[in-house]
């Protein structure tokens, strides 16, 4: 249960910067499923706004780079006027007219390295794709992890208040044993105290829930007032068909395909982009052409009733100081890196495949060992009230008893909760959630 508590206050902290607002959602008490949590918490994690508004942000970079291929159009107008003023050519007086033009200005470009940089921000634009898929995934394991902790803190306090009518039922009849002299005073003092202890715990996880259940509002990004009801048991993730399932991902001869994990995407598509950087610094030496032509027309008064200019330059690069080879270098170890980030991220996600699975077959060997320990516990803690009842055995024991059958139910829900959040662990490396 510590363990439990612990990845639920990360989660808190790693997601304190979510601000939660749903409209159709505001205060009141939501019943909602695991499968309507997640949905939910795709169609407004602010995370996943902010993820998507950066993938439309690239795109409309691509949009803007291709419009500068076109030809750029420019219009003007000039007017002058010289106020009347006259202007003397030996010994002749000329008036000065005041002028209007009306001028327009159409030029294209050609540079082979804007052609490659269109092509670096459409491969940015794809990676930025892979990005928001991986934040999805992401979102989605913290809500089900989050829906998890949720649910065995439920079970918890829905065991341990059923075992507290058992044991006020218990301490009422000892009181009325006590009172005609059958038992000491001692045996009803236990009692109470055990009665005291079973009573904190259940306030200590009516905190837990609640702490929880409003980091699962903010991940699912609902207001923040929304009182949530979770509908589904975490003995509904438990059944026998997952269970094989869970098996199967654990057998022998199971591997991750990496071409199915975005890590791995995010990595090949920073490959792309860098081989591509190099062949635009190369592209720096290619001539820039650019073709322009000018057309003005004086409306009123001037020297020149029109003009038609036509223009092409080339822009050859001579000489740069080295520039553009350092460059051309810089770029070059660049996706040399990335290459070997990119035998690091293979290294790293095969071990954590086999790391992932070997957590996943460990969490069920606990889930079983704890299933029978369960039974165990129930099956002596029937055994002792029993003898309890016929004077047989003391407070204390029965109180021992009663204590080693709630480890039991803690430590087979905390092997449940492992186990499921193993599995998620799993399919998010797969891709699979």
């Amino acid at each position: 249960m510590k363990k439990i508590m612990m990845i639920g206050a990360a989660m808190f902290f790693l997601s304190g910067s979510i601000i939660a607002q749903d409209n159709n959602t505001t205060g009141g008490t939501t019943a909602i499923t695991l499968s309507q949590a997640v949905e939910h918490a795709v169609q407004y994690s602010k995370t996943l706004q902010n993820s998507k508004t950066d993938l439309e942000i690239y795109q409309e970079k691509i949009k803007e780079m291709r419009a500068n291929f076109l030809p750029q159009a420019s219009g003007s107008v000039k007017g002058q006027t010289y106020f009347g003023k006259e202007m003397n050519f030996g010994g002749m007086p000329i008036k000065m007219e005041n002028s209007l033009t009306i001028g327009a200005t159409v030029s294209e470009t050609f540079a082979m390295q804007a052609i490659k940089g269109y092509q670096i921000q459409k491969l940015a634009a794809g990676l930025m794709e892979v990005q928001y898929q991986n934040d999805l995934l992401s979102v989605k394991k913290n809500v089900i992890d989050t829906y998890y902790a949720i649910l065995v803190y439920e079970r918890n306090k829905e065991i341990i208040e059923q075992n507290l009518g058992e044991m006020k039922e218990i301490r009422r009849q000892t009181g009325n044993l006590f009172t005609q002299g059958y038992v000491e005073k001692m045996d009803t003092m236990q009692l109470a105290i055990n009665v005291m202890n079973l009573e904190n715990a259940i306030l200590s996880l009516d905190r837990s829930i609640d702490v929880t259940k409003r980091l699962l509002v903010l991940q699912m990004g609902m207001d923040i007032t929304t009182q949530l009801e979770c509908q589904d048991k975490i003995g509904d993730y438990i059944s026998e068909s997952s269970l094989a399932s869970m098996r199967q991902s654990v057998a022998v001869g199971t591997k991750l395909n990496l071409e199915n994990n975005l890590d791995y995407k995010l990595l090949e598509k920073n490959i792309q982009i860098s081989e591509e950087t190099i062949k635009l610094q190369k592209y720096g030496w290619i001539p820039t052409v650019t073709a322009a032509y000018q057309y003005s027309n004086a409306v009123k008064g001037g020297f020149m009733n029109f003009d038609h200019v036509g223009l092409i330059t080339v822009n050859v690069p001579i000489f740069d100081g080295g520039t553009k080879g350092s460059k051309i270098r810089q770029a070059k170890m660049d996706a040399l890196k990335a290459r070997t980030n990119m035998a690091l991220m293979q290294d790293n996600l095969m071990q954590n495949d086999e790391q992932y699975r070997y957590e996943l077959k460990t969490s069920l060997d606990a889930y079983e060992l704890q299933s029978t320990n369960l039974s165990v516990a129930k099956e002596v803690l029937k055994q002792y009230k029993i003898k309890y009842e016929a004077g047989k055995l003391s407070s204390l024991d029965l109180t021992q008893a009663n204590m080693n059958y709630l480890s039991a139910e803690t430590s087979y829900a905390e092997a449940c909760v492992n186990l499921v959040m193993a599995q998620t662990k799993l399919l998010k490396l797969y891709n699979a959630l």
